[in-house]
């Protein structure tokens, strides 16, 4: 399975990828957003590093990393989540080191002018619990504060929160391996939100067939094949304020989070830094992907009509959503409505569409919208439901928020009126 080098070689071989610079370390996030979803990669000036950027930034690079059709993605996805495999045997690393942490050598951007500082924004953090066992694998960022220490932000109650809980509450420090630049299999795994005790890691192993190699670093089995590694700690003791920007382009309140301290440092040969711009279109996909994956997989589970579930762009592929589906009763959209709520407490807004309109089409969701939808009939209001933290009008204390439902499908008794004509197509 591919390394980020050779995930870079073929996105240049498709014509994915293009370079920039030599450019300043400050100019980094500006060339960033001026990509678009396009994958890149910058020289930047006074680092051996380039910068690789957008390299997961949607279905097309996530289905070219691991080597299939971008249509059979969710479905390869979905499987290797129910079957998570451990490595058959343990390696070499194969990088060189250990040496003393260096931060400070890695072209680490300030992407926001109301970021607090600069931040190592693709950090896949690798642990186990010092007492459960459970390990797990997800992506943060770390504020760099030295060469060796940083500012880690954690989501409260997830699961590496839970494990640093855990360490605490043993008056203990959590050991942690730190990957940046890591197998593009293993950052789609990382970025799931699998059930507590399963090693997305292993999960990513089940993505690459059980081919994926791994080592053991400090007691923790980690994939072979990433361009940095760091090895140490999150203190049980010391934190630190902590503000940057969200997934969404808003300014997250300042907040206080642990700090983590470094003890070695692994690199590759001619190592490629790892770069995502938060709020860009490579973070929402990274945190989107899952999320559908996962919900089509509940909503499909309980209404067999279900097709399809969106994220969409406008609501920062987390707010909102879109359900294509094929009713089966006039009662199956309201009924996915609020499963999806149940589902996913951080959606604000949902839309069910019939099967034959585009769900990922903003026009043509519009369209189901404009033709197919009465408000004073097929609108679902509910107030005082639990939201996002990241949605700014809900309640920032106890994160109550209201939501809406829409039913955009054509009533299953006249579908006639609602069928879309077909151009006739004549012969040559």
């Amino acid at each position: 399975m591919r390394s980020l080098g050779e995930h870079l070689a073929r996105l240049k071989g498709a014509g994915e990828l293009k370079g920039a610079g030599p450019a300043a370390l400050e100019g980094v996030p500006s060339i960033m957003a001026g990509f678009g979803e396009r994958a890149g990669l910058i020289d930047v000036e006074g680092y051996s590093s380039p910068v690789a950027f957008n390299t997961l930034s949607g279905y097309k690079y996530a289905a070219l990393a691991l080597g299939i059709d971008e249509a059979e993605l969710r479905g390869h996805f979905l499987r290797a989540s129910t079957d998570a495999r451990p490595p058959a045997s343990l390696g070499d690393l194969g990088l060189r080191g250990p040496f003393e942490p260096n931060l400070g050598s890695l072209p680490v951007p300030k992407y926001y002018e109301e970021d607090a500082g600069n931040y190592i924004t693709s950090s896949i953090v690798f642990t186990r619990g010092p007492e459960s066992g459970a390990a797990n694998a997800s992506i943060h960022r770390i504020r760099v504060l030295d060469a060796r220490r940083g500012v880690i932000r954690m989501v409260e109650n997830r699961h590496l929160h839970r494990l640093y809980m855990e360490a605490k509450s043993m008056g203990e420090d959590l050991r942690i391996v730190v990957e940046v630049g890591a197998n593009p299999v293993v950052e789609l795994a990382a970025a799931y939100q699998a059930p507590f005790g399963s090693y997305e890691a292993w999960i990513a192993n089940a993505m690459a067939g059980g081919t994926l190699p791994f080592a053991e670093v400090g007691g923790i089995e980690v994939p072979v094949g990433c361009e940095v590694l760091l090895e140490g700690v999150v203190r049980h003791d010391a934190v630190d304020s902590d503000s940057m920007v969200d997934m969404l382009g808003l300014i997250d309140k300042p907040r206080m989070q642990p700090v983590v301290e470094f003890r070695r440092m692994y690199v590759g040969d001619a190592p490629v830094f790892r770069g995502i711009l938060a709020g860009g279109p490579e973070h929402r996909f990274l945190m989107s992907f899952p999320i559908e994956v996962k919900l089509e997989q509940q909503l499909s589970g309980l209404l067999p009509g279900v097709r399809r579930v969106v994220l969409t762009d406008g609501g920062g592929r987390w707010l909102h959503a879109v359900i294509q589906m094929e009713k089966r009763l006039e009662s199956d959209p309201r009924t996915a409505i609020i499963a999806a709520f149940a589902f996913d407490p951080s959606l604000k807004m949902v839309i069910v569409v019939d099967e034959d309109v585009d769900p990922g089409n903003p026009e043509d969701v519009e369209f189901a919208l404009a033709t197919r939808f009465q408000p004073d009939r097929d609108l679902i209001l509910l107030s005082g439901m639990r939201g996002s933290s990241l949605d700014p009008s809900s309640d920032q204390t106890t994160l109550a928020t209201g939501k809406w439902g829409i039913d955009a499908t054509a009533p299953m008794d006249d579908r006639s009126r609602f069928r879309r004509a077909t151009l006739v197509r004549g012969g040559r």
